[in-house]
């Protein structure tokens, strides 16, 4: 499940859709109709890519990065092509990221000793590593960002930990994306605050060999369960 948080004066994202690929094969990913990217697909045999912001302190950035004029979004049309998680990971790491802003990208697909994979890896708009070399996709994890800085959010972790990870089922998915504290939702899962908030939540449900299932849940601006701030800001 993959949130996206967006400021409040980009355009409607356009949901989901199948799209068909190079070789004839399908994946599907919303799109976002500014810069035509998008931060999560899920391919027709159940390979998925999730993309998230890497938010970093002035300190942590390096003064000598390329100046940022290429949009994240489009790495993930061009990597779902590959069909499968170990080639466009090996693909990613070829690639002159020269000119991105820093992101994480984690990429899952069906392992040869059977059951899923993943891969984690990071990009500080200088250098692309491993956060994590593939390893069997059989424990829940969770990647919390936001444009605050990422230091902020992982107060998301603890919350994931002791909500989803102990019974990881879809409603308890469901729950933790739609999660909001009262007294700090703009630190919350369900984000709002007075530039931005959570616009969608993309699912992809992957069961045997079946093509996966994508749920999509779009928040209107201005929802005063899903964007209080933006409720009080319209009143």
């Amino acid at each position: 499940m993959h949130s996206r948080d967006e400021l409040r004066d980009r355009s409607v994202e356009l949901e989901p859709s199948w799209h068909e690929l190079g070789d004839g094969t399908k994946a599907s990913y919303p799109i976002d109709p500014d810069r035509g990217g998008t931060w999560v697909a899920a391919h027709e045999n159940g390979f998925y890519i999730g993309l998230i912001n890497l938010n970093l302190s002035d300190d942590e950035l390096d003064p000598d990065r390329p100046i940022a004029n290429r949009s994240r979004g489009l790495l993930i049309p061009e990597l779902i092509q590959l069909g499968n998680a170990r080639d466009a990971s090996a693909k990613l790491d070829q690639m002159d990221l020269r000119g991105f802003s820093p992101f994480r990208m984690v990429l899952v697909g069906k392992a040869h000793s059977g059951g899923y994979e993943f891969t984690a890896k990071r990009f500080d708009a200088m250098q692309l590593v491993d956060l994590q070399p593939f390893t069997a996709l059989d424990a829940p994890i969770c990647f919390a960002s936001s444009g605050l800085g990422d230091e902020l959010v992982q107060c998301r972790i603890p919350l994931f930990a002791s909500s989803v990870a102990q019974d990881p089922n879809i409603e308890n998915q469901r729950r933790y994306h739609r999660h909001q504290w009262a007294d700090r939702p703009e630190l919350s899962v369900m984000m709002s605050r007075a530039d931005a908030r959570t616009s969608s939540v993309t699912s992809v449900f992957v069961e045997g060999d079946q093509r996966p299932k994508i749920l999509y849940d779009r928040f209107p601006i201005g929802d005063p369960v899903c964007d209080p701030v933006g409720a009080g800001m319209l009143r």
